[in-house]
């Protein structure tokens, strides 16, 4: 026969089973039922997507994509520099109730009553003739382009890398040829609205409507309110820590002894990531620069990164931390520019808000009616070593011969060719 013992552990009454030699307490049936499946939320929507880029333009505002010429003459001639910029993406599920219509109604510190919001597809149809002669006379920029990258004084022993377009002529080879020479940066590509991906679809900027540009001293700060025929009311408020970005206020920009060129800025409020670029040459040669420390194919910045890309760039060090505030182009491309122009980029936080919030109760449906998305940036630019002044790359594109004959086309300044659409029209 069993002997029970009562040990008391903690407060709790335990029973000790002594069996008997040739005896053994047979087992208990238990009748144990499995946890019950968690309960899946039922989500729907977004009905309507928003996004809102707001970016702060300074200087030459070479921060993202080609130079704006009109930003570099306004710098010259000592103009203001400092502007607010909104691209503003709406996207709806729903058809619109007649002809659509949206705007975005901001707050007064933008100093803009609103932002009607339009969405007109380009017709199409087929491609204007290139006359003959124009076809002819075409002749793609020639030269070589040196590839120098990492901030200090000096440049390592593998640098610059040169390509020379001469040797290549057919556009893919051109690009297998770049993306050989440098590190690919894989980002995430964050897809906002679109008109390919959303039954209906508007933007700002409107083309029928100015201006395009904010005042430099405007502000984000405030509630926001975007109505439309074809979707629910979208409201949201941001706060002081959510305004445009500060513009860059570059305080430092000279050479040093050894000939490189020191950049300096004020801290930048709002600043998760950084990155400095440069852009010299002449004739038939091009110096690209970029201040990460690892060889890269982005010779201008990224209009956005997202707070993944911004995470994983400043790891790999292809990205200045935001408390950064000095650069040095190395003495090797400062010399190989003879002229440089430099551009600073800050990328900033990114604010995320949907409607209505998730219900804490999993048996209720997530009836999602509007997401919204507001990214920031600044940039500035101007010329290295020099505070106001310097001479943009003349790319004629024609001759007029005294004779009278038709114009011949002159060889086209590779220089010239990247202040004019950017990096990205040598590189498919």
């Amino acid at each position: 026969m069993a002997q029970i013992k009562p040990i008391l552990v903690f407060g709790s009454m335990f029973a000790s089973v002594v069996l008997a030699p040739a005896l053994a307490a047979p087992a208990k049936k238990t009748d144990a039922k499995p946890a019950p499946a968690a309960v899946k939320q039922v989500v729907t929507g977004p009905v309507e997507k928003y996004w809102v880029s707001s970016a702060t333009t300074s200087g030459m505002g070479l921060g993202a994509g080609k130079p704006s010429m009109g930003t570099m003459m306004n710098m010259l001639g000592g103009g203001d520099t400092v502007s607010h910029t909104l691209n503003l993406r709406l996207g709806s599920s729903q058809a619109a109730s007649g002809e659509p219509a949206a705007t975005h109604l901001p707050p007064p510190g933008l100093k803009v009553k609103e932002l009607p919001l339009y969405w007109q597809a380009t017709p199409t149809g087929p491609a204007t003739p290139v006359e003959e002669h124009e076809q002819k006379a075409y002749e793609p920029p020639k030269g070589k382009i040196l590839i120098f990258w990492g901030c200090g004084e000096h440049v390592p022993a593998n640098q610059p890398v040169v390509v020379d377009l001469s040797k290549i002529t057919d556009p893919s080879a051109r690009g297998a040829e770049f993306k050989k020479l440098s590190a690919h940066l894989t980002l995430d590509g964050a897809v906002g609205p679109l008109p390919s991906n959303w039954k209906t679809y508007a933007e700002w900027p409107n083309p029928k409507f100015k201006p395009k540009d904010i005042k430099g001293d405007s502000s984000l700060v405030g509630a926001h309110s975007v109505k439309s025929n074809y979707g629910p009311q979208i409201d949201f408020t941001l706060d002081a820590n959510q305004d445009f970005m500060p513009a860059i206020d570059v305080t430092g920009n000279a050479a040093t002894a050894s000939g490189a060129n020191t950049l300096t800025w004020a801290p930048i409020n709002g600043a998760k990531g950084i990155v400095a670029t440069a852009i010299g040459g002449g004739q038939d040669t091009v110096v690209l620069w970029t201040s990460a420390a690892m060889q890269t194919d982005w010779f201008v910045s990224p209009d956005y990164l997202t707070p993944n890309d911004i995470s994983r760039l400043l790891a790999n060090k292809a990205l200045l931390p935001g408390e950064a505030t000095t650069c040095t182009v190395p003495a090797e491309a400062v010399k190989a520019m003879s002229t440089g122009i430099y551009g600073i980029t800050a990328y900033g936080q990114e604010v995320n808000l949907v409607y209505p919030q998730r219900p804490a109760d999993p048996k209720l449906a997530w009836n999602i009616q509007w997401e919204t998305k507001v990214r920031y940036r600044s940039s500035t630019g101007g010329m290295l070593g020099q505070s106001l002044g310097g001479t943009a790359a003349n790319d004629s594109s024609e001759v007029t011969p005294a004779n009278g004959d038709k114009p011949k086309k002159k060889k086209r300044s590779l220089m010239g060719e990247i202040v004019k659409q950017g990096v990205g029209g040598l590189i498919p």
